[in-house]
């Protein structure tokens, strides 16, 4: 009985979530930075295996200058078409006895990468912080718009940068699930 209650709450304790993950980033050329922010990245994170997947809506980024988000939901992702981007990997060498509380986690993370309906292997690395009852996961990369197949039209081409870096900081709760035992 013990030790299936143990198993139980060991259980519970891996899975962690968001729904409110933040994502942001920044085309810096001289003649214009677009930046943009989205607040609703929903994110797994398996603390016992090191699994971690993210989705995002591309419509639900907000840009500072509204004729950018314009032009980037419909000319650039082509959000109609490809409406999300996704992750799905895995923290390499993952070891959960070093996820400890108030003391940063480095960490390496590789995995598929999927933006404008291209998939790329990335590996990436980032920090994890565990404090009270939140895993906090940050990251911070580039991705080369080639890669995904995002085209600028030559008219625009000295104000979008090739290369995006990309900020990422996911506030992990524990998985509850609802409804039903």
């Amino acid at each position: 009985m013990v030790l299936s209650s143990l198993l139980r709450g060991n259980a519970q304790d891996t899975l962690w979530f968001t729904r409110t993950g933040h994502i942001y980033f920044i085309s810096h050329t001289d003649i214009i930075d677009i930046d943009a922010n989205n607040y609703q990245t929903g994110s797994f994170l398996n603390t016992r295996s090191g699994e971690l997947a993210f989705t995002l809506l591309m419509k639900s980024f907000q840009f500072t200058l509204p004729l950018a988000e314009e032009h980037f939901n419909e000319n650039y992702v082509e959000a109609e078409k490809f409406p999300k981007a996704s992750f799905k990997g895995k923290i390499l060498d993952f070891d959960p006895l070093k996820l400890v509380e108030d003391v940063d986690y480095k960490v390496v993370v590789a995995g598929d990468l999927t933006i404008h309906g291209i998939t790329s292997a990335v590996k990436e690395q980032g920090v994890l912080r565990k404090s009270g009852s939140e895993i906090t996961a940050t990251s911070k990369f580039s991705i080369l718009l080639d890669t995904y197949k995002i085209k600028v039209p030559d008219i625009v081409a000295d104000r979008v940068a090739k290369e995006i870096p990309i900020n990422i900081n996911m506030k992990y709760q524990p998985y509850k699930k609802t409804g039903g035992k």
